[in-house]
């Protein structure tokens, strides 16, 4: 089943600032999760060129553990900094994930990089929050638009925010390659 994302991402100048900002603004907090994610290269596609992502995901939660795979098409940008794009995500177990990552390096895909982050999760009417830490780099904020009602909201979190938060239009991945900090 294809499913189409919507999110701007911010660069975070001071968490603290963004934190308060969600909860004034109705966010509620969900969960707190550490990530850690695992990017492949195709061996005949560059997708750097093509803006497309393979990803494989364990998160662990507090009460919880999640495997995924996902697939990341090109991006189309939008006002606010959105941006749109096509994600195909199938949650697996532990062990169908480690043999569907097995599976990836025997066809040749290679492990482009790890990125490990700390998430904090929040939700909204019609937007779900992630306050991130993308460890070795600094913090985040993705907003993901579930329902166009949604882009109100959008806005006045990047209104609040004011001159401590960016819009950042690269994704992790790019951000990790082109730093070199990401652990």
């Amino acid at each position: 089943m294809s499913r189409k994302e919507r999110e701007v991402k911010l660069q975070i100048g001071d968490y603290e600032r963004a934190r308060n900002a969600l909860h004034e603004l109705g966010f509620v907090h969900v969960d707190k999760c550490f990530e850690e994610d695992y990017y492949y290269s195709h061996p005949c596609v560059d997708y750097s060129v093509s803006d497309e992502a393979l990803r494989a995901r364990w998160r662990r939660c507090s009460n919880s553990e999640h495997y995924t795979i996902t697939y990341k098409g090109p991006r189309i940008a939008e006002n606010l900094g959105l941006k749109t794009r096509i994600e195909l995500e199938v949650e697996l177990s532990s062990v169908q994930w480690s043999i569907i990552k097995d599976i990836f390096e025997r066809l040749g895909f290679k492990n482009l990089a790890k990125i490990t982050k700390t998430r904090d999760l929040y939700t909204a009417e019609c937007v779900g929050a992630s306050l991130d830490e993308l460890h070795g780099v600094g913090y985040y904020l993705e907003l993901e638009l579930k329902c166009s009602r949604g882009l109100d909201l959008i806005e006045r979190v990047i209104n609040v925010l004011g001159s401590s938060a960016r819009i950042e239009h690269r994704t992790y991945l790019e951000i990790c390659l082109e730093t070199r900090k990401c652990t």
